[in-house]
This record gives C-alpha cells, structure tokens and sequence, in this order.
C-alpha cells in the first residue's frame, strides 16, 4: 500500500536510531507531536536495499539542510540590508 503524507515538525523535533542493540532497531523521527518510524525489513536479504534507502535518505536530508543554510543566510542578509537603508 502506498500513500504520501506531509508533516511540518515542531521546535523539539528530533531524530535518530531506536533500539541501538536490540533486535528491533529503527530510524525515528519524533516530530513534535507526531513520530515517524522506519523500521528494516524482517528478512536480512532484503537488507541491502533497505541500507541504499538509508543511505540516500541521509544524503537528501544533507542536500536540503546545504541548501536551507544557504538560503537562510541570504535571507538574513537580505534581512540586514533592509534595516541598514
């Protein structure tokens, strides 16, 4: 089943690995209020897979952060010159 959803995280948003060392290890996002989990697969065979997802998951979200950072910089700049005229 697929769907898409959209949630916009609160100020105590924070994310991370759950379970490190136990048999149910998951990557989660607490999103302040909602969370989000994303477990493996049961199957070690799919589990490659399921890393290359991880993988490009952490580097979409170092493009977005990249890119945010500059963006608000120039914002804050934009910002600064406007209160400097």
């Amino acid at each position: 089943m697929a769907f898409n959803a959209l949630w916009k995280p609160g100020p105590k948003a924070v994310a991370g690995m759950q379970g490190n060392g136990s048999a149910n290890p998951a990557l989660v996002i607490y999103l302040d209020p909602d969370s989000l989990a994303i477990l493996p697969p049961a199957d070690p065979a799919m589990w490659p897979e399921f890393i290359r997802l991880l993988r490009e998951v952490r580097d979409g979200a170092d493009e977005l952060a990249v890119f945010l950072t500059k963006h608000a910089a120039g914002t804050r700049q934009e910002n600064d010159d406007a209160a400097n005229d």
